[in-house]
């Protein structure tokens, strides 16, 4: 409870109450006090996805003179990835909202089913592109210790983290290397089981070449794993959508740019289930091979690509 007498000492907290009372996210009765009910209460601390999500607007309005120029007729393609220092961290405070959201990683593997978990627990070599500060691959290794993972990621800086991390952890399953989902390399050509990709197929120059090298990874039999965000290809139908107005604004100033900034083809936050299976299909996936999961990670959809046999025994 928020006091009378302190409500009015600071106008910056009375109109701090005014914005999230009006917003219904407080409660402020006859008497000036205010009071905010457990269920949304819930919704506000650090595990609130959304929440979280808004943080964004902390790395990305301060680009606004930048992206601008891009609309000029010789302005520069895009802001690149230097161009945002925070962004690991953000991504790495989203996935951990997201992940103890969601029960993960025992929650995820059994949702995608196809053997996965079962190959995990036997022992497999698991590939993760675009690992950034290694949020997911942490829980996973630690959660099936039998299985080796190999992560790769553009920013070495952050790499070297997580190499640092890992020390500290004793976690002996895991390999971080320097490494480009657009042009991995031949070595790895039939290597892998299961490869898992987490919320970074949009932001590639070339999603197309990524996912053209996903089979040639694999062996005989495996299973690949994308989770992406959910959203359609349609812009009109999407824009109903309330939680699209936030998701084209970072798509403007981060995904699309951080894409077109390389020289690619910059499909931005919003590319939608619809172009994605398109693409997938071009990049030699059969229809067949395809299943897109939607609904029990909010705003997300899975992928799930199986390969020959796929992981079941």
């Amino acid at each position: 409870m928020i006091n009378k007498s302190l409500l009015f000492l600071c106008s910056w907290v009375k109109e701090w109450v005014g914005v999230l009372a009006s917003s219904r996210v407080l409660s402020l009765d006859e008497e000036m006090m205010v009071s905010c009910k457990p269920s949304v209460a819930s919704k506000l601390i650090t595990s609130s996805e959304m929440l979280h999500f808004f943080k964004s607007l902390e790395f990305i309005f301060d680009k606004e003179d930048k992206i601008g120029a891009c609309f000029k007729k010789d302005g520069p393609l895009g802001c690149g990835y230097s161009d945002f220092p925070n962004f690991q961290e953000w991504m790495a405070g989203w996935t951990n909202c997201r992940n103890e959201n969601q029960n993960f990683p025992l929650g995820f593997i059994k949702l995608i089913g196809d053997g996965v978990h079962e190959a995990l627990e036997r022992g497999i070599s698991v590939l993760e592109p675009g690992c950034g500060k290694a949020r997911h691959v942490s829980e996973i290794a630690a959660r099936y210790p039998n299985s080796h993972f190999t992560c790769f990621d553009i920013d070495p800086e952050t790499l070297e983290e997580n190499r640092e991390g890992l020390k500290k952890s004793g976690m002996t399953n895991i390999e971080f290397v320097l490494g480009d989902f657009c042009n991995m390399p031949v070595e790895w050509n039939n290597r892998f089981d299961y490869v898992m990709i987490f919320d970074c197929m949009h932001d590639l120059p070339f999603p197309s070449k990524a996912m053209a090298g996903l089979k040639g990874v694999l062996k005989e039999s495996g299973v690949v794993t994308m989770v992406d965000i959910d959203t359609s290809s349609n812009m009109v139908k999407q824009i109903k959508k309330p939680v699209s107005t936030c998701l084209y604004n970072i798509s403007l100033h981060h995904c699309m740019s951080v894409s077109l900034s390389s020289g690619g083809v910059g499909v931005g936050t919003c590319w939608g289930v619809e172009l994605a299976q398109e693409m997938l299909q071009e990049a030699g996936w059969a229809e067949s091979e395809i299943r897109v999961i939607t609904g029990p990670i909010p705003n997300h959809a899975v992928y799930v690509m199986t390969k020959g046999n796929g992981l079941k025994c």
